[in-house]
């Protein structure tokens, strides 16, 4: 081979050694921690997204046992309402019980305890007592309702803690999630300097090899020319 073809051959290679140059900057890529945190914390999230929709549905539930609650409250109170009236009813009936009334009224209360004919002095006592036997037999009925009213109250307390504790764990979940999305925003951030920084050191570095390639073939032309 002489030195014309040997010429030839360098100039060959400087061509293909200006054509990486310019047409490759280097290899630029994601690292693969940046992928792997990024598919955690979006895990989490899918994570933390599925609890909150689940939370979503118990506090549904909460809040529809609470309005059967509600309700029962309401229809108890309405009861007690109905057993005033019924008191109210019942001893403005006594008043107007003639002696045998009176008496058919206990005896039909108290049929082992068979009651006479009262004196006209003993009537007002009898009335009186009766009275205060309708209130005694509607106390006794409210009381029952009223316990009834206090042990659905409680339910209801219980039901309102246990939302109350729901809708705590779910704020914390979504304070949890945006924590976890501002974290993946910090690493795209940091991902894009590493980036820009490799892109920016390939850029110089392709630079100098078309200066260098630039230099070789001249050289090279001149050695040519000169021979």
């Amino acid at each position: 081979m002489n030195k014309l073809q040997i010429s030839i051959a360098l100039v060959i290679i400087a061509l293909i050694f200006v054509g990486y140059g310019m047409f490759s900057i280097g290899s630029i890529k994601v690292e693969d921690s940046f992928k792997v945190e990024l598919d955690r914390l979006s895990n989490v999230n899918d994570s933390l997204t599925a609890k909150n929709e689940e939370s979503s549905y118990k506090i549904a539930e909460l809040q529809v046992k609470d309005s059967i609650l509600t309700y029962s409250i309401k229809h108890q109170k309405a009861k007690v309402v109905v057993i005033d009236r019924w008191i109210d009813s019942s001893k403005g009936k006594i008043d107007t019980y003639t002696e045998h009334e009176l008496v058919s009224s206990f005896n039909k209360r108290y049929p082992t305890d068979t009651v006479s004919n009262p004196l006209p002095v003993a009537q007002p006592v009898l009335v009186s007592t009766a009275k205060d036997l309708v209130e005694l037999e509607g106390a006794k009925e409210m009381l029952v309702i009223k316990d009834s009213v206090i042990a659905t109250q409680e339910s209801r307390i219980t039901l309102k803690d246990s939302t109350i504790g729901l809708y705590i764990n779910k704020e914390e979940r979504y304070k949890a999630n945006i924590g976890n999305k501002d974290q993946a925003i910090a690493e795209w951030t940091k991902q894009y300097g590493i980036l820009n920084l490799t892109y920016k050191k390939a850029q110089v570095k392709s630079k100098f090899q078309k200066i260098g390639s630039y230099i070789i073939i001249g050289g090279l032309a001149y050695a040519l020319l000169i021979k």
